[in-house]
């Protein structure tokens, strides 16, 4: 239909490498080399530059955004996974960029759940089922080697496992699968884009962070399911594409929109220890807990979906974290250096961060509301974690 027409055109652009050269640009001066012949600061100031966008883009206003978000990770662990162009290994940086990822994620989304599914040898297997607890993904996560990393990726295995296991969730949640590959091919049993037809179908959005270079199949599919493609060039690059997820996608309209129950157990003493519900055969006997309030269920940590009567149990602070999406710090204006000043009264005057106090001698971002200034640092700081304004609130 008339979606598909417009991805194709989109796909007509080419290559960003390729505009440059048509564009008559110098792409010395984008990878511009220092004394000792590398590229490393270029780079480090294309990332700045990503992170300053990333902020930038305004946030829309009163928009629906899917705070019960339910994402499956798909690690591809091919035998291009072992490989060791990123040293140590690409497995090794995507391990360490996906530990960091699940710290920011629950932090900022502690009403979603996470799920992960290994892909090697052409197969998919549901690693860690969907959870909200960081602990048994990063325990998991932790034992994953490079040994294990064998035969070729199959994108379509990986995406009708998650599909399977996302179809059966209630309409108010947000269903999302985040692909990370760093094979440049993909070994698929059907057509992968009738997969991605009905992952469309079913409300799911997937996006794909390749690793190294540009996959036409894996940005194919991330635009029919209205998901984002980007590739990585170093492991600070990957971390900044990872964390650009933590923030919740907008609802498609057809998504239900109703009130979803939730209870507020408190955490407290128990008479006589007991297993809790969320791991019957494995957790340890405990004497504390969260008693879900309508069927009384002892669970060991929040948020969790009750499993004897499925109510949604969630603490109040838990809650309030997840609305900071709905109202989010807006970006501040950026000024560039400002000419240092000649004389010594000037120099008093200097202005200096309304954050940590230091003098403001290379550019400043002012928020435009109380016209505080903040350097570089605070203002990543403000945006990325505290979103809100010392200047506004004091």
């Amino acid at each position: 239909g008339m979606s598909h027409n417009k991805a194709d055109d989109d796909d007509q652009k080419g290559y960003t490498w390729e505009a440059g050269y048509a564009d008559g640009l110098n792409i010395r001066e984008v990878l511009e080399e220092d004394e000792g012949g590398s590229v490393e600061k270029a780079i480090g100031r294309l990332l700045a530059d990503a992170r300053r966008r990333q902020r930038a883009t305004e946030k829309p206003a009163r928009v629906r955004l899917g705070i019960m978000r339910h994402v499956y990770v798909v690690v591809d662990c091919s035998r291009f996974m072992a490989s060791n162009s990123i040293p140590p290994s690409k497995l090794r940086m995507v391990l360490s960029a996906l530990d960091l990822f699940l710290d920011k994620f629950f932090e900022q989304n502690p009403i979603a759940q996470v799920g992960i599914i290994l892909c090697k040898d052409r197969k998919a297997e549901r690693y860690v089922s969907l959870t909200g607890n960081i602990r048994q993904l990063r325990d998991s996560m932790s034992v994953v080697q490079e040994l294990q990393c064998v035969g070729d990726f199959s994108l379509q295995n990986g995406l009708q496992l998650a599909l399977t296991n996302l179809q059966d969730l209630p309409g108010h949640v947000s269903r999302e699968v985040i692909v990370i590959a760093a094979a440049f091919s993909t070994v698929d049993p059907g057509s992968i884009f009738a997969t991605a037809d009905a992952l469309k179908a079913a409300n799911v959005r997937v996006s794909v962070i390749g690793i190294g270079a540009e996959v036409y199949v894996y940005k194919r599919v991330s635009k029919i399911t209205g998901g984002k493609y980007n590739v990585a060039i170093d492991p600070e690059h990957a971390r900044l594409l990872l964390s650009a997820h933590t923030v919740p996608p907008p609802t498609s309209k057809s998504v239900e929109c109703n009130a979803v129950r939730v209870g507020f157990p408190a955490h407290e003493e128990i008479g006589v220890s007991s297993f809790c519900l969320c791991h019957p055969d494995t957790g340890p006997l405990s004497s504390r807990g969260f008693l879900c309030v309508q069927c009384g269920a002892r669970h060991c940590s929040l948020p969790v979906e009750c499993k004897v009567c499925k109510l949604t149990l969630v603490s109040a602070p838990q809650l309030a974290r997840a609305f900071r999406h709905l109202l989010p710090l807006h970006p501040f204006e950026a000024h560039e250096d400002e000419a240092p000043p000649t004389s010594s009264a000037a120099s008093d005057e200097m202005k200096s961060c309304v954050g940590c106090c230091c003098p403001l001698d290379n550019g400043s971002y002012e928020c435009t509301q109380c016209k505080s200034s903040f350097c570089f640092d605070c203002d990543i700081l403000l945006h990325e974690s505290l979103n809100i304004c010392p200047g506004c609130t004091s």
